[in-house]
């Protein structure tokens, strides 16, 4: 099957199978093995597809079975051997601090050719490859390891006996979620409508979907620029469309008219940088790796013969003479300060493309793109050069902005003011006024600085309603990634506490729990404060998700301004989805408060589930969850990769952890499947980590926080395959059992250590954080990360446990307000409650009631707005006969007939800005 099949499968439960002919006799009983096989697997067939699955010949058939089964198996993880360093996982050592310790006896003191260090016995001891320890089997079973039983690495298998696995054949259990697959008729057409639909998201595509969209693009417009539509909304997904479009070979016929179209798209320097950038295939985010310092904590422990591995920035691949041309031309063509100030913002990428470019050698003819470039990298020129006078003629066009400095010798530089210091300096002089109508003219930027503004205007009634009335007129202008970003961050702001007003609470009072803070020492300083002070949680931008914290230091805004700001966001971003097609009902979970609308998805991991950051699941009645790691050596170098698991009191005041190092945390509450410390293909290597709830509760646990370390430093950028995520065994015997995996994730981004998820213990909640942390060094482990981890997770759960990111519902809220003649908002009861038509935030306020006052009928026949957590919840809700023309937005799973399947991303789409 080719890769747009696949696509098709994985994001629209869809299969193309070929046309067939009459039923074969045995076709009946082999199709019902096929549902089995995958019914075990978590998928179902509808009655299309299992009737086109028995017109096919025995061949055709047979090669489309086996590439589900493959799919499915690859999907969770499945497809590969999962051997855990003691085979009998969960069973593990009950005191593994004795096996430490012979461990460490046979490493110090085994010689070749002499007894046992540990037992005496003569004959037992023998060397394991590829490490070369000695190892007494009679000690060490090899038939309970599946590595060197000292080291942990794994090897040729010499030494080591085969053992059976502990269970044959495939494991009969529920799966945790179904997944029904559909016939797909056209499939061209139904690539088509995925790839404009994928094209037209308001925020960057993710790693997956970007792969996604280029196969899809592949399969229905290689080499064409005439499809896209008039607007791509993200930068990022129009410099992706834009470099694939472009040939490698400037000597094709089509090769003048696709970069005559490619130019005319971009609008600022920025994209051009994008473009040249993804064509050269680099991140079109203009992403660099940054350098790691060379003395990083535990830096000794580095092996001498284990170099350190790092993420290359990419090349720039040579520009044809055409396109380096038609950049400077299009460089030339802006304003020069906007255009130094966008070349300053990523200068290290502009100093990369600028070694292709020449710009200098075109300073005539380009005389804007050539004075920016030497402001970038502060050239020094002879001041009756070509650049020379280029230079002055800037200076004197831009008095203001452009400012030349004279150095011995004849020579001259340049230096831009940019915008953004126009606007500091406004700001330090507390001049709201000149800050808001500079900002004015950038409407995003106003609106991501609008509690700043505010906050410098609070004490001036005017200046607080110019910002507001700026605010209010710019706003069709705006994304509606940042309106609701901005709605989403003023929520609460009439109520901030801010440490130093906490402080001095503290101090008169005597009492930290009036003002719910608490500090690392008696005297209340700002120095260490622990989780519970007040503080604000920042994601900066990067190739994965990284968060920093710090205190909150900001005063509270008057009620009436929050109000007003958020009212305008509902008002103007209603007004939008107004112009969309209306439906009869609008059906809404009430859980949808929980889940975050997609944002910052360039930078997740690719998942199984589709879980936005932030997300909150219940794991049920479920007692055990099994945390699984895999991965590979790369091809030239050894990976160790540790699970790890840290545990907090409710205070989070850390209790323990479970890794490596500690195999149990308490008799059973944490096992650990045992360290290995290599990975060589085909086999990998994998570790598990069971949490037992019941146990952890009993141990005075509240929250675990699993972390995957890189041990030896290798950024899992530069892993070739590496993969985590948890399941809810039924059977503990069965080490993994590919139907109740939960949560499958890939390792990715230039980072040592990644933050999944955090679990409260009591409730069984589980909150998605796909967050990586900063890990200079080697040695990368949890047992002297305890205090920061813990720090670290609790202000992420406070952060979106708090509101501070629009959900799914603020955004299906927008949608159903203005588009639906009738709104239910319902609940987990089976009880909803019907909202008045036209307000959002009647429909939030809804949602947070405990149940409805009524319990609706069947929708039969109307055309239906659906958004539920899954498509048992849609059923619930919204009945199976739905009319044509429904739409289902779910968070967990995919919708069947007859609805129209929407993910959440694809429903920010039309509310771009108008």
């Amino acid at each position: 099957m080719d890769a747009l099949a696949t696509v098709l499968v994985r994001r629209l439960s869809r299969v193309s199978l070929p046309a067939g002919s009459a039923a074969p006799e045995d076709a009946e009983p082999w199709v019902s093995t096929l549902e089995a096989d995958l019914a075990e697997r978590g998928w179902l067939l509808d009655a299309r597809l299992r009737a086109r699955f028995t017109e096919l010949t025995a061949h055709t058939r047979m090669l489309w079975a086996d590439w589900l089964l493959a799919l499915a198996d690859e999907w969770s993880g499945a497809d590969r051997r999962h051997l855990p360093l003691y085979r009998q996982f969960p069973d593990t050592p009950a005191e593994p601090a004795a096996v430490f310790v012979n461990r460490l006896l046979a490493e110090l003191f085994q010689a070749p050719d002499a007894p046992c260090v540990l037992c005496g016995d003569y004959g037992d001891v023998n060397p394991v490859s590829p490490c070369g320890h000695l190892v007494c089997a009679t000690c060490f079973d090899p038939a309970d390891y599946t590595a060197c039983a000292i080291c942990g690495r794994r090897g040729d298998g010499s030494f080591l006996k085969v053992a059976k696995p502990r269970r044959a054949g495939r494991p009969k259990s529920d799966p945790v979620r179904w997944k029904r697959l559909t016939l797909d008729e056209t499939p061209k057409a139904t690539a088509v409508r995925l790839r404009d639909d994928l094209v037209v998201r308001p925020t960057a595509l993710s790693e997956a979907d970007a792969a996604d969209l280029r196969t899809l693009i592949e399969a229905t417009a290689l080499r064409k620029l005439d499809w896209l539509p008039d607007t791509v909304p993200a930068r990022e997904t129009l410099a992706l469309v834009l470099a694939w479009a472009l040939p490698p070979a400037a000597r094709l016929s089509a090769y003048p008219e696709i970069l005559r179209q490619a130019v005319a798209r971009w609008t600022t320097a920025t994209d051009a940088a994008r473009c040249l950038w993804a064509y050269s295939g680099g991140d079109a985010g203009l992403i660099v790796p940054r350098p790691e310092p060379s003395d990083g904590p535990d830096e000794g422990w580095r092996p001498w013969h284990e170099p350190k591995v790092t993420v290359a920035v990419p090349r720039v691949s040579p520009l044809p003479r055409a396109m380096r041309r038609a950049v400077l031309a299009f460089l030339d063509g802006l304003d020069l300060p906007t255009l130094a100030e966008d070349l300053a913002r990523h200068r290290t990428v502009w100093k990369r493309l600028a070694e292709r470019l020449h710009p200098f050698e075109q300073a005539g003819a380009h005389p804007r793109a050539a004075v920016a470039f030497a402001a970038l990298r502060q050239t020094r020129t002879p001041i009756d050069g070509l650049l020379g006078f280029a230079i002055a003629e800037a200076a004197a066009e831009h008095p203001d902005r452009v400012v030349p400095t004279y150095h011995p010798g004849g020579l001259v530089s340049v230096r831009v003011r940019t915008f953004a210091s126009l606007v500091e300096a406004a700001v330090a002089a507390d001049d709201v006024v000149t800050a808001t109508a500079l900002l004015a003219g950038r409407p995003g930027d106003l609106w991501r600085r609008l509690d700043h503004l505010l906050r410098l205007a609070a004490d001036d009634p005017d200046a607080t309603e110019l910002v507001l009335d700026t605010a209010v007129q710019t706003a069709a202008r705006v994304s509606p990634t940042v309106l609701a970003g901005a709605f989403a961050e003023l929520h609460g702001r009439d109520a901030t506490v801010a440490v130093r007003l906490a402080q001095a609470q503290v101090a008169a009072r005597g009492e930290a729990r009036q003002v719910v803070v608490r500090y690392e020492h008696a005297t209340p300083e700002l120095r260490g404060p622990l989780p519970g002070t007040p503080r604000r949680t920042f994601f900066p931008k990067g190739d994965v998700v990284r968060t920093w914290t710090e205190p909150e230091y900001r005063k509270r805004l008057a009620a009436t301004t929050v109000t007003q700001v958020r009212t305008a966001v509902d008002v103007e971003l209603t007004r939008r989805a107004a112009a969309q097609g209306r439906f009869d009902v609008a059906v809404i979970d009430a859980a949808l408060g929980s889940v975050p609308a997609p944002s910052r998805e360039r930078a997740g991991s690719e998942q199984l589930a589709g879980w936005p950051r932030g997300s909150f699941r219940a794991l049920g009645d479920a007692d055990v969850l099994r945390l699984f790691l895999h991965w590979m050596d790369g091809p030239t170098f050894r990976v160790d990769l540790d699970l790890s698991c840290a545990f907090y009191d409710a205070d989070w005041e850390e209790v323990g952890h479970c890794d490596y190092t500690r195999l149990r945390f308490g008799k059973r509450a944490a096992i650990h499947s045992g360290d290995l410390t290599s990975a060589p293909p085909p086999g990998g290597a994998t570790e598990y980590l069971d949490l037992d709830r019941p146990a952890l509760r009993a141990a005075g646990v509240t929250w675990a926080v699993p972390v995957v370390f890189s041990y030896n430093d290798v950024p899992f950028e530069a892993l070739t395959s590496a993969f985590a995520g948890f399941s809810l065994p039924l059977d503990r015997k069965t080490q993994f059992d590919p139907a109740r995996v939960l949560q499958r994730f890939t390792l990715r981004g230039n980072a040592k250590a990644l933050l999944p998820m955090i679990l409260q213990v009591e409730t069984g909640t589980v909150m998605w954080a796909d967050a990586s942390l900063t890990s200079p060094g080697y040695a990368h482990r949890i047992g002297n990360r305890g205090p920061r981890l813990g720090r670290v997770a609790a202000d992420l759960w406070e952060h979106f446990d708090n509101g501070k990111r629009a959900s799914l519902l603020d955004l299906v809220a927008w949608h159903a307000a203005a588009r639906a003649d009738r709104v239910l908002v319902a609940y987990a009861d089976g009880t909803a409650a019907e909202v008045p038509t036209g307000s959002a935030e009647a429909i939030r306020a809804a949602a947070l009631l405990p149940a409805g006052s009524m319990r609706p009928g069947p929708l039969s026949g109307c055309r239906i707005l659906a958004a539920a957590t899954g498509p048992d919840r849609l059923t619930a809700y919204a009945g199976p006969d739905a009319a044509p023309g429904s739409v289902a937005v779910l968070v967990d799973g995919i919708a069947g007939p007859p609805w129209t399947a929407l993910a959440a991303a694809d429903l920010a789409a039309p509310l771009g800005a108008q």
